[in-house]
């Protein structure tokens, strides 16, 4: 069960949005309504992060009626607004049990305000129309220990006394503390101690020093993992290998603290808004380009406009806030804004943030600009009107644009769409009629559109059943050996320009006689072989007589379909190895090698001709199967990889690794032998 559904199911008609601060109206009303507030707290007196609060009011006999939901934030803080007068009950629950250990079917517990377990026992809350009660402070229990599915379930068996029997146990002890990176206690944490049986898994609290111990282990490798709300654990795991009867003592298991960003949204009479959606945006390499792509949780803004962002990690953004639907239905509306309070992403400011830091008073001013209706119809392949199934509105790659905006359109009863107050910009329309197979794409249609603030009606997006290819799979056993699997080969046709293609393209169906099919293919694509079996890489695809391995191929009408092509693997693998070790030839095992053809044509989204390989606990990696050719080889520092993730095919990116990278000339079948050192 998901979180939002959980949250339905308790609180009956009153649903929210995933982790919203707030759901309210989208403005505030022209006179200030009451409010109620407060913390949560657990018996430690540990904030309570993101455990539901729900306001409901009382009638003179007894019902209640759901009026209000929050989530709290990181402090357990948490406010509903815009509440009429009345008497009201609130209550909080913590979702954990059901959310997190689906072995559970139970429902959470409730608890009222100021402690009582039923609704009848719960103090009835008086407000008058302007009235706000900041002090309504709710106590419940800390977190449960939470263990893997698996492991409840095993233990839970082992009670009641059934089949399985648990590990024998160990004379075995493993002490530590949880720590911040300065050293100090971080209390009440929850440690796990994970061996190879996952079922044996054992969880213990920290006390309030940060110290943790288990007992009684068996020999064996095992991993050490700590979590607290309102921290990130330093590294994901920690791994020892405990022998018979040690006392693995001083273990320290780092947490930073999360860092927040808060501000007001406000329209431009500097009225605070209300259930505006606010994100963080930050740069990354997206369909070929550089992109605003939003990053962490959305909060939404209380009754005073205010939200709060958490947990943020360090760096910088852009932040943009925005109403639900982009704006009311006027024809001039707020459109998505971007700190401090422009319309246009290119004139937005840039926040920076550090580690456990906490960023106040980033304040944005919603913008207003002329918003258009799109509306048309969706066509079938032989041009009759038909109802779609999928269909959105997207920003185009090929757009100035630095923020990609999605949107679903309202579709009437004879199938005619509409996408309502659209910001200026130039997008396409994407329709989808689904599949009934992973190697049949289905009917797909696109259609361009640039809105400059004027309605753009009529438009008419035509579908196409698509192209078809098929072919066979040749294996070159030059060395003797054996054909893998079909199911150790994967065949797709990636879209070579995004704005013609769907989101999710096929997977070839591969017969046990080596030939293959796919069909329903729309917009140029390239024939990839995304998943290549060991010992095995491509050579060539051919069709029509020519390699057109890496080729975009265009697809859409039927005689553009290919038939008796040739996907040829062979058992000559080149390989390119070596290790990565700092200025002091000390091994680097969290860093990582980049492999990038020399020639630039070659940097596009998915080329087989960049690869990126990871560094072993000794500083060495592999990349098996590259194309003849010649390449730089480069290595990224633990810290630098970490912080280009998956952003490292950007071209702009591969440029600044070009002088200090080496240039190796790789060969069919060769084997070769680099020595990296990595940069900081």
């Amino acid at each position: 069960m998901t979180r939002a559904a959980a949250i339905a199911a308790l609180l009956g008609a009153t649903a929210i949005a995933p982790r919203a601060s707030v759901e309210q109206a989208s403005s505030p009303p022209p006179n200030r309504r009451a409010a109620i507030a407060g913390r949560v707290t657990d018996s430690y007196g540990d904030p309570a992060v993101n455990v539901i609060v729900a306001v409901e009011s009382r009638g003179e006999n007894g019902a209640r009626r759901a009026s209000g939901v929050a989530e709290t934030d990181d402090r357990g803080e948490y406010r509903i607004g815009n509440l009429p007068g009345g008497r009201y009950v609130v209550s909080v629950v913590r979702l954990d049990a059901i959310v997190n250990l689906p072995v559970d079917a139970r429902e959470p517990e409730r608890t009222y305000y100021p402690g009582a377990r039923t609704a009848s026992e719960a103090e009835t809350i008086a407000l008058e129309a302007s009235d706000v009660r900041d002090d309504i402070d709710l106590l419940i229990a800390p977190p449960p220990l939470l263990l893997p599915p698996v492991a409840t379930l095993r233990q839970r068996q082992l009670a009641a006394g059934g089949p399985l029997t648990s590990l024998p146990p160990g004379a075995s002890i493993v002490r530590g503390r949880a720590v911040t990176a300065d050293g100090s206690a971080v209390p009440h944490a929850q440690v796990r101690l994970m061996p190879a049986d996952v079922a044996q898994t054992r969880a213990a609290m920290a006390d309030a020093a940060g110290r943790f111990e288990f007992r009684d282990l068996a020999p064996g490798a095992v991993r050490l993992f700590t979590v607290k709300a309102g921290y990130d654990a330093v590294d994901a795991a920690l791994s020892i290998d405990l022998k018979a009867q040690e006392t693995r003592d001083g273990i320290e298991l780092r947490l930073v603290r999360w860092s927040t960003m808060s501000g007001t949204v406000t329209g431009d009479r500097n009225e605070p808004i209300a259930g505006a959606r606010v994100q963080l945006l930050r740069l990354r390499y997206d369909g070929g380009r550089r992109r605003l792509a939003p990053t962490g949780v959305p909060r939404q803004t209380n009754d005073l406009g205010r939200y709060r962002l958490y947990p943020v990690a360090p760096g910088q953004y852009v932040v943009t806030a925005a109403l639900p639907g982009f704006a009311p239905a006027e024809k001039e509306g707020y459109t998505p804004s971007y700190y401090p309070g422009t319309a246009q992403p290119a004139s937005a400011q840039f926040v920076s943030i550090g580690a456990s830091a906490n960023v106040d008073g980033i304040d944005i001013q919603l913008a207003r600009a002329r918003l258009a209706r799109v509306a048309g119809k969706v066509l079938d392949p032989d041009g009759a009107q038909v109802t779609p199934t999928a269909l959105s509105l997207n920003t185009s790659v090929r757009s100035a644009s630095a923020v990609s905006i999605s949107m679903g359109a309202n579709i009437a009863k004879d199938g005619s769409f509409e996408f309502r107050n659209v910001p200026p910009g130039q997008y396409v329309i994407r329709t989808d009629r689904g599949r009934s197979k992973p190697w049949i794409e289905g009917e797909f249609g696109t259609r361009p559109v640039v809105v400059d603030g004027d309605d753009v009606m009529s438009l008419v997006v035509a579908t196409s059943s698509g192209s078809s290819v098929t072919g066979r799979f040749t294996f070159l056993a030059r060395d003797g050996t054996k054909p893998p699997a079909a199911s150790a080969v994967e065949l797709r046709p990636l879209a070579a320009d995004f704005d013609q293609a769907p989101t999710s393209v096929a997977t070839a169906k591969i017969h046990d006689d080596w030939t293959f099919e796919m069909s329903g293919l729309n917009g140029p694509r390239r024939l990839e072989l995304t998943r290549v079996p060991p010992g095995w890489a491509l050579q060539e695809i051919r069709a029509r007589g020519i390699d057109v391995a890496d080729r975009p191929l265009p697809f859409g009408k039927r005689e553009q379909s290919l038939a008796g092509v040739e996907v040829i693997l062979t058992d000559r693998v080149s390989e390119l190895s070596g290790a990565i070790v700092d200025a002091e030839e000390h091994p680097q095992p969290r860093a990582a090698a980049i492999v990038f053809a020399s020639d630039r044509t070659r940097w596009y989204s998915g080329s087989r001709y960049m690869r990126r390989a990871p560094a072993a606990a000794d500083g060495s990696f592999t990349i098996a199967g590259l194309p003849f050719g010649n390449y730089y080889v480069a290595a990224l520092g633990a810290a630098r990889s970490t912080a280009i993730g998956d952003d490292w095919p950007d071209p702009a990116f591969l440029e600044t690794l070009i002088p200090s990278a080496s240039s190796v000339n790789v060969a069919e079948g060769q084997k070769q032998i680099v020595r990296l050192t990595a940069s900081p």
